[in-house]
């Protein structure tokens, strides 16, 4: 075997190779689509739950102060929390 038969079996086998995987190669290319399509939508969601998330944090402060102060109130009147 020389060079060309090498490479006469490497075209025979690339081309062997493309007829296979077509149908995969379509396969991803439409599941690309559809993750690009999705990605948007995503991104929006991922800002919504950060916004709430900074939401319930000041939120959270804001009822840990307040349960500070029914503590002395608590503390003044005698009763244990």
């Amino acid at each position: 075997m020389d060079e060309k038969d090498f490479e006469a079996i490497g075209n025979l086998l690339d081309k062997k190779l493309d007829v296979k995987l077509k149908p995969l190669q379509n396969d991803l290319i439409e599941i690309k689509e559809t993750v690009d399509s999705h990605t948007v939508s995503l991104m929006n969601l991922e800002k919504d739950i950060k916004s709430y998330l900074e939401a319930l944090d000041v939120e959270s402060k804001r009822i840990d102060k307040h349960d500070e102060r029914f503590e002395v109130i608590e503390a003044s009147l005698g009763r244990k929390s």
